[in-house]
């Protein structure tokens, strides 16, 4: 079964999870600034991501593009950004010297752990409404329609 097209585009799912991922990001930038690090919700992304990866020493441009669904030249954008703010550092690879792998500098493990909570609060306050089954069914129902996409052919 197939669901009607809305007749309005600002009906649409993804014209509101545009402006859900918009009122995210700009609350999140908001907190970081107020916590004392000016970064953006991408900027944050990548930290959160290294701060979390198992992975020692760090993670590659390719692994963060991937988990951010992001093209190189924006994660080396981003990356050059949190070099600059000193939150993040990059070492060749010690195995394939092809390979730069980024890891958070001091401040940036700082930073990761005092903007976590931030986060939480950010979700929490998104969820607060939101029953475990509604969450699982909207998850399901948007990866349903982001594979739904990704299958599309040009």
């Amino acid at each position: 079964m197939t669901v009607a097209m809305p007749k309005r585009f600002e009906d649409g799912l993804g014209y509101l999870v545009h402006h859900l991922m918009y009122a995210f990001r700009q609350m999140l930038a908001e907190q970081c600034a107020a916590s004392g690090y000016p970064i953006t919700a991408d900027e944050l992304a990548v930290v959160m991501i290294i701060h979390q990866s198992e992975e020692k020493p760090g993670l590659t441009q390719k692994q963060l593009a991937d988990t951010l669904a992001k093209d190189k030249a924006v994660i080396t954008r981003l990356l050059n950004s949190l070099a600059a703010k000193a939150l993040v550092v990059r070492a060749t690879d010690e195995v394939d010297r092809r390979v730069v792998r980024a890891s958070l500098t001091e401040l940036g493990v700082e930073a990761a752990e005092k903007l976590r909570p931030k986060l939480m609060e950010i979700l929490k306050q998104a969820y607060s409404d939101i029953s475990e089954e509604e969450f699982h069914l909207t998850r399901d129902v948007l990866g349903r329609m982001l594979r739904n996409v990704k299958g599309v052919s040009p």
